[in-house]
């Protein structure tokens, strides 16, 4: 039993993975990506939906800018690949309310109280 652990932890030292996960943002918000080692070149595949801002070699943002799926790659100094996610962008529509009163619409905003934000200044509800 120890030797299989040990030729397990012995594979996994050899075959370091690039972080292969899913990662979602709302447009107009970041989310940070701390990196397993130093990066050298960092790429967006559609920079319409997403953006990339390098903080330092270990970190980044990803920024999202419009809803849609795209991906993020970051390769370390050897050109080896150290992330490849999907990013899912979704729109901010997070805490929004719509209420309906016969033809008219108004729209509220409810983190953590309702604010009405149809054009008008806001008011608690």
């Amino acid at each position: 039993m120890r030797r299989l652990a040990v030729l397990v932890m012995g594979l996994s030292l050899f075959a370091a993975p690039a972080l292969a996960q899913t990662l979602s943002v709302r447009t107009d918000q970041a989310v940070r990506i701390a990196l397993p080692s130093p990066a050298k070149d960092v790429a967006i595949g559609n920079p319409a939906i997403a953006d990339v801002v390098v903080m330092d070699e270990r970190n980044i943002l990803v920024v999202g800018k419009s809803a849609g799926t795209t991906t993020v790659i970051v390769l370390d100094r050897g050109g080896r690949m150290i992330v490849d996610r999907t990013v899912i962008v979704a729109g901010n529509d997070v805490g929004q309310v719509s209420v309906f009163k016969g033809g008219a619409a108004s729209q509220y905003t409810c983190s953590p109280r309702c604010e009405m934000t149809d054009g008008e200044e806001p008011r608690r509800r």
